[in-house]
């Protein structure tokens, strides 16, 4: 297997999927940075506005400059016309002031200030896509799908995107207050926030259990794929892996580069007889044709696979789900994913500014596209909230409630019990898996399933 899968189509060096920066907080975009000449026709402006368009807008303008209330710079109407023209297209184009690029030369360093969410216009308010893991956001319970309705102590109605940006901005340690929305909660909630700077750890690994791996992405970075395979390594060195979970929950997406190396990871391209695809776009220019195949070889070969997924799984993490569904490498578990599927590319105006424009669709092996639609998970699990107590209003787990579990055939016999006391170690060592089991049901109920469903996989001969 290639340490590093090509994209094939030079002209599309860096692309992004979702994770772009702006105002210290995440929105949904997956974008590429193009270094395109203009169009050639931008020398002569009346190939590209019609005389009529172009006299309306300098009245426009001059009406302004005259008649408005306050003097008013002509490169701050010029800005603002440019800002609205693209931002009417769709949610994702964009204006890209000198603040914005500054953000962006941040985007895959890992390291940036604010509270860690990632955000979309929804319909005159602001939706939460997804908070970063171990970001602020997250740790005060803020949950993707959330609508921001207020921020301190201004209503979001119908403020754009930027407006409410502008808003969240501030300097570490200063305090931030959000009122939002919550499905099935008849009153809003109000979170205090402090603001700080994000560190945001990809990858994390750990054993769920003996010979059950379990890898969490919350981002996909540059160094990601090479995390991915340094925490896997280290489960190996554990013992060998009987099943592996690969955890997409609330990721927003980012390198679509690093996407298609993990998604290599997992795949065999001789394994896949004809269709080698792991994810391709589309779109009206050249440039926007990009096919990426995966390569011979694979990190866990044999081993069975789930993939966790929610509505906070956007791009990037949708590009993975995506090709391992497709091709049948993993089972996708957990509820429908955002649905963010289209590319973005970064234009620049200047040296200073620039748009990012929606410029293609992707699509998944099969020829899919999520736009809009998502990832439907091959066995759909809901984020449960189990009750500990008997006595707590809620869901209450017991084995009788588990997926699969066995029948007692004495159920209604006396409790006589022939146990070898010599066996009393294995008793206490199933108590103890018991209780282990029970407390992972009871704090990630979607994880739990999944490792229910990973061992069946991995009973199943190779």
């Amino acid at each position: 297997m290639n340490t590093k899968t090509k994209i094939q189509n030079s002209k599309f060096p860096v692309v992004f999927c979702s994770l772009f920066l702006t105002a210290f907080f995440y929105y949904q975009n997956c974008f590429a940075i193009l270094n395109l000449p203009p169009p050639p026709n931008i020398t002569d402006p009346s190939k590209v506005i019609s005389e009529p368009d172009m006299k309306r807008l300098a009245l426009v303008i001059a009406y302004v400059k005259q008649y408005y209330v306050k003097k008013t710079e002509e490169k701050v109407l010029i800005d603002n016309a440019v800002a609205g023209m693209i931002a009417k297209l769709d949610p994702h184009s964009e204006y890209l002031d000198e603040t914005d690029m500054r953000d962006l030369e941040m985007v895959t360093e890992g390291q940036f200030g604010g509270v860690g969410i990632e955000l979309i216009p929804d319909q005159g308010a602001i939706r939460v896509v997804t908070p970063l893991d171990d970001t602020p956001a997250a740790k005060a319970g803020i949950k993707a799908g959330d609508l921001i309705i207020q921020i301190n102590d201004k209503f979001v109605k119908d403020m754009t995107l930027r407006d409410a940006l502008n808003m969240m901005r501030g300097p570490k340690g200063s305090k931030l207050t959000l009122m939002i929305a919550r499905k099935n909660n008849v009153k809003p909630l109000t979170f205090k926030l402090t603001r700080d700077i994000v560190k945001v750890k990809t990858v994390k690994g750990k054993l769920l259990e003996s010979g059950y791996g379990y890898v969490r992405i919350a981002i996909f970075q540059d160094p990601t794929a090479r995390d991915v395979a340094k925490a896997i390594a280290q489960l190996k060195k554990k013992g060998p892996l009987k099943g592996l979970i690969l955890d997409l929950r609330n990721n927003p997406g980012g390198l679509l580069d690093s996407a298609v190396q993990i998604s290599d990871d997992f795949l065999d391209a001789d394994k896949l007889k004809d269709n080698k695809l792991i994810v391709y776009t589309q779109g009206q220019f050249e440039g926007a044709h990009i096919v990426a195949n995966a390569t011979p070889g694979e990190t866990i070969s044999g081993v069975p696979m789930v993939v966790l997924i929610n509505e906070g799984s956007a791009s990037a993490a949708e590009i993975v789900a995506g090709a391992l569904q497709d091709h049948r490498r993993a089972v996708i578990v957990g509820t429908r994913s955002f649905g963010k599927g289209s590319v973005q590319t970064l234009l620049p105006l200047d040296d200073k500014t620039g748009i990012k424009l929606t410029t293609a669709l992707y699509y998944t092996p099969s020829g899919r596209s999520i736009q809009a639609k998502g990832i439907e998970p091959d066995v759909v699990v809901k984020d449960l909230q189990l009750s500990k107590d008997k006595n707590e209003a809620g869901l209450r787990i017991d084995e009788s409630k588990l997926l699969d579990h066995l029948d007692n055939a004495d159920v209604n016999k006396d409790n006589d019990s022939d146990f070898d006391e010599n066996d009393e170690d294995q008793k206490l060592d199933a108590d103890r898996q018991t209780e282990k089991s029970m407390n992972l049901a009871r704090g990630d109920y979607q994880l739990y399933e999944a490792l229910n469903i990973l061992k069946g996989l991995s009973s199943f001969p190779k």
